[in-house]
């Protein structure tokens, strides 16, 4: 038997553990009202008419909110399966048996790419934000067409290009001035890596499925200074660490954030920062064998 020193830093997995722990926790109140849940509204919308008696799939089902909403839309003679890690799966699952609805759907903790579910086990394939997150996103959309029956309706969102662009630019702007060449490069790539519609759409594509429509919208989410945004969860917990990443380490990356909050707040001085999100569904289906 081995035992850890308490003292010892946690392990990658302890701290991913953590993140998403706490996500979990501030998740209804502080990032579904302004991000996730425009994204649900967005797939729901995509969706179009429910089947009667359908297996629906649900990769990355957060706290359980577009799982009640599919629950109620389609009839009772439809399951679902609802897959996300487990401080997720523990909430959705309280929401749903507050609701008495839990009875009609199995959930299962595990990563939304791979799923462990088997080749055709859904007749309608949905999940929100959960592709774009994964570090292989065309792997994760072929995930959902693998467990997508043949005729099957899968839908996805997904954040675009332009998504944070506000805080993008300034930070950029700050990098050149701040930061090394390698620092605005990475950054660069970082925008290249978010994709378009047309990237998006050829994820679909690649992983066999036919008739892809999309739906985009704008908002903007306020923030009322720099530390509102860089402590908001939304950032916090999702894109900070990956823009601390670029701007390098220890003072470098103290003194690049430094000016950013100071630009922010010097721009945007006596009114609030918006920051632009572009989002997207996509609607595709799994063609039948020939």
């Amino acid at each position: 038997m081995t035992t850890q020193d308490p003292m010892a830093p946690p392990s990658a997995t302890a701290r991913a553990l953590e993140k998403q722990e706490r996500l979990a926790r501030v998740y209804d109140a502080e990032i579904a009202p302004v991000y996730a849940s425009r994204f649900a509204d967005l797939l729901a919308g995509a969706l179009g008419p429910p089947r009667p008696g359908a297996r629906v799939v649900e990769a990355g089902c957060a706290t359980g909110a577009l799982t009640l909403e599919l629950v109620r839309r389609f009839d009772a003679a439809s399951r679902f399966v609802a897959v996300d890690e487990a401080p997720f799966v523990t909430r959705a699952r309280a929401r749903l048996e507050a609701e008495r609805a839990a009875d009609r759907v199995r959930f299962e903790v595990g990563p939304a790419s791979p799923l462990a579910l088997p080749d055709a086990a859904g007749d309608v394939v949905v999940s929100n934000l959960e592709a774009a997150a994964a570090a292989d996103p065309a792997g994760a959309v072929r995930e959902l067409a693998r467990v997508a029956a043949p005729g099957a309706v899968v839908a996805l969102t997904v954040p675009l290009r332009g998504s944070w662009a506000e805080f993008l630019d300034i930070y950029r702007e700050v990098l050149l001035d701040n930061g090394t060449p390698a620092s605005v490069e990475a950054l660069d790539r970082e925008v290249a890596a978010t994709p378009d519609a047309a990237t998006a759409a050829a994820w679909l594509e690649g992983a066999g499925l036919v008739d892809v429509e999309l739906t985009v919208e704008r908002w903007e989410i306020l923030f009322r200074s720099a530390r509102e945004f860089f402590f908001a969860p939304l950032v916090e917990l999702g894109p900070l660490s990956r823009w601390k990443r670029i701007a390098g380490r220890g003072e470098d990356m103290q003194d690049v954030f430094f000016f950013t909050k100071e630009a922010i707040d010097t721009y945007f001085r006596g009114g609030a920062f918006p920051v632009t999100i572009v989002g997207a569904a996509l609607r595709a289906t799994k063609p039948a064998p020939r």
